[in-house]
């Protein structure tokens, strides 16, 4: 379900997600997150491309990353999101699941 990698301690952690994220899957998820949250990691970048359905209780656990990792002083940010997110940040109005703009250079 989820992939971490992070190629130098000063670097922001990427959190990668493949799969569903539905209430079947959350239970699995959290226990996973639970794990991969024990590295240490100035910043993170979630990459939610790959999740291919998304229903409330994904988008709960989502959102709890995102405040456990912001009580920690880690800023978070979403770099990529699947449709599926999309329209469900959309409907939920969650600004903090739509990825960020690509810098301009």
């Amino acid at each position: 379900m989820f992939t971490l990698s992070q190629p130098s301690p000063e670097a922001p952690a990427l959190l990668q997600a493949a799969g569903d994220l539905t209430i079947y899957e959350v239970q699995q998820a959290h226990e996973q997150l639970k794990e991969l949250l024990a590295a240490d990691a100035p910043a993170w970048q979630l990459d939610l491309s790959g999740i291919g359905e998304l229903d409330s209780a994904g988008a709960q656990l989502l959102l709890a990353l995102h405040r456990h990792l912001t009580e920690q002083g880690q800023p978070t940010e979403v770099v990529a999101a699947s449709p599926s997110v999309m329209e469900m940040a959309g409907l939920l109005a969650l600004d903090m699941l739509h990825p960020m703009p690509p810098g301009e250079d």
